[in-house]
C-alpha cells in the first residue's frame, strides 16, 4: 500500500467541470449533486480510468474548511455524474472532481477541476482550529508526528498514530486501496491535494505520508481511515512552512 501522489497531474485536455444545479438547502433530505466534465473543446468527456478503485472522487468542504464530505458518484452513457448529498449548514462550498480522464483514446494523469456551490441555510462561519497533537473521532485517538512544507525541494514525513478507545493500536482495514488517505485544503484558497500514504503499518494503527502543498500558512487535513468495519475521518489544522 506504499506510494505518494502529491497532486494531480498535467492534463491540459480537460478544462472545467460544470454543475446541473448551483443551489441547495441545508438540513434538508438528500439531493442530486449532478455535474459532467468537459474537455477544451467542450465536449464532455465520457470515459474514465479507474484510481484507487473509483472513476472518481468527488471532494466537498465549505469555505470555512467544515463540512467535509468524500464522495463517489455514479456515471452514465452520456458522461452525467450524479451523487446523493445531505449539507448540514450553510454556505458557499468548494467543488472538486479528482479522476484520470481518456480523452481521444488517450488516458491522461490524475487531473483535478473544481467549482463552486451554494447551500441555504444557517452559514455562520466556524473558526479555523489552533494546530493540535492529536484529535478524536468516533472513539479513535489519531495522533500527529511532523510537518508539512511548502518549499519545492523540500518533502517532510509525518506520522499518524491511530489508537482505540482502550488505548490499544488500531487495526487497520483498507479503504480505496490503502489504508489511509489524506486531503489537504489551504485556509487562505481551499488549494486542494490528495496526499497517498508513503508507508503504512496495519497492525500498530501507523500510516506515514510525505507531504508537500503549494503555499505556506495554515491548512485544514483530512485524513480518512478504515477500523473495524467503517471508515473514519479525522481533521488536523497544521501550518505549512
Amino acid at each position: 500500500m506504499a506510494g505518494m501522489d502529491m497532486g494531480p497531474s498535467a492534463a491540459p485536455a480537460v478544462a472545467s467541470l460544470h454543475l446541473a444545479k448551483g443551489s441547495f438547502t441545508a438540513a434538508q433530505a438528500a439531493a442530486a449533486l449532478t455535474f459532467s466534465i468537459a474537455d477544451v473543446h467542450g465536449r464532455t468527456i465520457t470515459t474514465f480510468q479507474e484510481e484507487q478503485t473509483k472513476l472518481l472522487h468527488l471532494i466537498l468542504v465549505c469555505d470555512d474548511l467544515t463540512g467535509y464530505q468524500h464522495l463517489h458518484p455514479e456515471v452514465d452513457a452520456k458522461g452525467t455524474w450524479t451523487v446523493p448529498v445531505t449539507f448540514a449548514h450553510g454556505g458557499t462550498y468548494r467543488v472538486v472532481a479528482d479522476f484520470v480522464p481518456v480523452i481521444d483514446g488517450k488516458a491522461y494523469g490524475r487531473t483535478v477541476v473544481t467549482g463552486k456551490l451554494t447551500v441555504e441555510g444557517d452559514n455562520t462561519p466556524v473558526p479555523l482550529p489552533a494546530p493540535a497533537a492529536s484529535t478524536t473521532v468516533d472513539g479513535y485517538t489519531v495522533a500527529l508526528q511532523g510537518s508539512l512544507n511548502a518549499a519545492s525541494e523540500s518533502v517532510v514525513t509525518f506520522t499518524f498514530t491511530i489508537t482505540d478507545a482502550a488505548g490499544k493500536p488500531a487495526v487497520l482495514g483498507t479503504y480505496l486501496g490503502a489504508y489511509g488517505h489524506l486531503v489537504a485544503f489551504s485556509a487562505k484558497d481551499l488549494a486542494y491535494v490528495h496526499i497517498h500514504p508513503h508507508h503504512a503499518d496495519a497492525a500498530t494503527g501507523t500510516i506515514m505520508f510525505e507531504g508537500q502543498v503549494a503555499a505556506p500558512g495554515p491548512h485544514r487535513l483530512f485524513l480518512q481511515f478504515s477500523a473495524a468495519g467503517a471508515v473514519h475521518t479525522a481533521e488536523f489544522t497544521l501550518v505549512a512552512t
